[in-house]
């Protein structure tokens, strides 16, 4: 199966996000913090969120089109998206990654053409491939969480929210391979995320084990001039 990035689509995304300058998006493997880090900073700082994965997995299902979003319509309108995304080898599912976020840049661009770019705005998550979100808003305006040390499947484990993934996957037939996939591929898309960073000179934040939240939205909102 071939997922291919509409490089047109993803211009027009730059054009519109590329004088966003207070568009701030917070990038990171699961668990590593986003989105409590950027409740913390939001609180804080008084900065609206924009959850991208409660739209990924929720309000951009009813928008997509053939036409502009092909990707993610093939993924939401399988019989089983999860199982379908499972089914791939890591090549495709990470190339399928890769497809959908000049779509996802579409809709959030949609979004956002009526509030003026003097507006503070920042992104929690639903990107699995930082270089090609840098090349739609600079490298400065995203940051990458980092929690190293800890394995998906305790990742996994921690909270019941996380829990419930496993409750879904065994669910599916053959439910062991499926969370074993699942794991190696959650592994992998942090591996990705933290190279990609790397690559595209993006600012990696490491959160130490005794640190608290405050202490690292702080350091967080520090690299960003908040405070």
């Amino acid at each position: 199966m071939r997922f291919d990035v509409n490089k047109d689509l993803l211009a027009q995304a730059s054009n519109t996000l590329s004088n966003r300058k207070n568009l701030y998006w917070i990038v990171g493997g699961a668990g590593s913090g986003k989105s409590t880090i950027s409740q913390a900073i939001s609180v804080k700082f008084g900065i609206p969120i924009y959850d991208m994965d409660e739209r990924i997995y929720g309000t951009y299902h009813s928008r997509f089109t053939q036409e502009k979003h092909p990707v993610n319509t093939t993924w939401s309108k399988s019989h089983n998206g999860l199982a379908w995304l499972l089914d791939m080898p890591w090549d495709d599912f990470n190339h399928f990654n890769q497809a959908t976020i000049p779509e996802y840049l579409d809709l959030l661009c949609e979004d956002i053409i009526s509030i003026s770019p003097a507006t503070q705005l920042l992104v929690d998550g639903g990107i699995c491939n930082p270089t090609i979100l840098a090349k739609a808003i600079p490298s400065n305006q995203i940051l990458c969480l980092a929690t190293l040390g800890r394995s998906s499947a305790k990742i996994w484990d921690e909270t019941a929210e996380r829990k419930a993934m496993q409750e879904i996957i065994f669910q599916l037939p053959n439910s062991k391979e499926a969370w074993r996939k699942f794991l190696e591929f959650d592994g992998k898309i942090t591996h990705t995320i933290l190279k990609e960073c790397q690559e595209s000179n993006i600012t990696i934040v490491s959160r130490n084990a005794t640190e608290t939240v405050d202490e690292l939205s702080e350091r967080v909102a520090k690299v960003w001039g908040f405070c």
